[in-house]
């Protein structure tokens, strides 16, 4: 690598190429944040992801995209030529740094940062892939998977607080270690809003109790819990209508469930929506039935909105959601408690609004994405430049927990229990 002092060093811009499994993941996710880093005249900013898909009407990002076949499932044929591929792209483009996002490009770069010029190699974390309550075996491969992976990077990123000490382990120093954190552009997240917040009414039905729901189908969302509180609401006399933005695996089982339940004209399977902004501005209420999240950004986007939101009391939702002051936090699998609380919040329009606003302020004072984007930049600049290890971590913050210092609810202090099976109080018919 250039050294540091050096005028060519000096002069010309910063490579950083971002990568992620699948193009959706940069449309719906990374865009914003790589936006406002390629604004940087010392940046050049481009993401690498699996080709856009052909079956869905998706935007072209706005920062330079190169395609590599990848998929979130495990196919080691596939999943090496992912790999050879990827080596070529990091030899042809001669990156500085190489940024990856998710397990499964995580791993693809990291090995093959093994055999091309990658001076500069840092994964963040959207949650970790093993977690309580995982099959045993499930659990020990995937962490040997990312310990592997780590003997590759310089440095990790977690979007949540917990994550940390388990990272700091798989880095074998806390040094190589920070919080980065998740958020949103409000200002540009509000002005969609507006100006989709028709076109987000319209994706409910005609109940009066809108409830919304963004999030990608797969088990570690625990959307057959969603399904279940919006048939209790109905049950107790609610006029409640119900939409899912997101696609994934579980859809066609989650569909045949609503269908079991007698909700087909009560919720909206939307697929991808390309109005969340207005769909979350429209909704009365916003919620997340997961099992663990990073940082969860829709419900970030639905508190920047004046939303309440009702989600599950686990590890991600625990750093954002304060119960009682910003939405309410419930316990995984507790869905008479979770319908409980959309139904206090269905009947006191005072209570939806305070909550709304506490949930504003919150996400305005510690998930603003433009602020993200800024100590990233930093910190790309002090890595180009050699810097190291602690010397690192510097620029980044730790936020106040949920529940203010110490208190409860706070995300760090307070440990959940592991999700089981056996703690549902219902049963999928």
């Amino acid at each position: 690598m250039t050294a540091p002092d050096s005028p060519r060093d000096r002069t010309r811009r910063i490579r950083v190429a971002h990568v992620v499994t699948i193009y959706r993941g940069i449309v719906g996710m990374l865009e914003p944040k790589l936006v406002a880093l390629a604004a940087c005249d010392d940046l050049d900013v481009c993401c690498i992801t699996a080709p856009r898909p052909d079956d869905l009407e998706l935007p072209p990002p706005r920062v330079r995209q190169i395609s590599c076949p990848m998929d979130r499932r495990v196919h080691p044929l596939r999943d090496t030529a992912s790999i050879v591929t990827m080596a070529r792209i990091f030899a042809r483009e001669r990156f500085d740094i190489v940024h990856s996002h998710s397990a499964k490009a995580g791993m693809i770069a990291a090995l093959a940062a093994r055999s091309a010029p990658v001076p500069f190699l840092v994964h963040t974390y959207h949650g970790l892939p093993f977690f309580a309550g995982q099959a045993a075996a499930t659990y020990a491969a995937c962490r040997a998977l990312e310990a592997l992976a780590c003997r590759s990077r310089d440095f990790c990123l977690s979007q949540n607080l917990r994550d940390l000490p388990a990272i700091a382990d798989l880095m074998g120093s806390a040094d190589r270690v920070a919080y980065e954190g998740n958020g949103v552009d409000i200002a540009d997240l509000v002005a969609k809003a507006g100006a989709q917040r028709e076109a987000g009414a319209a994706r409910f039905g005609a109940g009066r109790l809108r409830i919304a729901l963004v999030s990608r189908l797969e088990p570690v969302k625990n959307v057959g819990d969603f399904l279940h509180v919006v048939r209790r609401l109905v049950a107790a006399g609610h006029d409640a209508t119900a939409a899912i933005a997101g696609y994934g695996p579980e859809r066609e089982r989650l569909e045949a469930l609503a269908r079991r339940l007698g909700l087909s004209d009560r919720v909206a399977f939307l697929g991808w929506c390309p109005e969340v902004p207005g769909l979350l501005a429209a909704a009365d209420v916003v919620m997340l039935t997961s099992r663990k999240e990073g940082i969860p950004r829709s419900l970030i986007e639905a508190m920047a909105l004046a939303r309440p939101v009702v989600a599950t009391d686990v590890l991600g939702t625990q750093e954002l959601v304060a119960d009682g002051v910003t939405g309410y936090l419930c316990p995984c699998g507790d869905v008479a408690m979770l319908a409980q609380r959309v139904a206090a919040l269905a009947a006191d329009a005072g209570l939806r609004r305070a909550l709304g606003d506490a949930g504003r302020q919150r996400v305005a004072e510690h998930f603003d994405d433009r602020e993200i984007a800024a100590r990233l930049a930093a910190f790309y600049r002090a890595a180009a430049g050699g810097a190291r290890g602690r010397a690192l971590k510097t620029g980044f913050v730790t936020p106040e927990p949920a529940g203010g210092p110490g208190g409860d609810p706070a995300g760090s202090p307070r440990v959940p229990g592991p999700f089981r099976e056996r703690d549902r109080n219902h049963g999928d018919p």
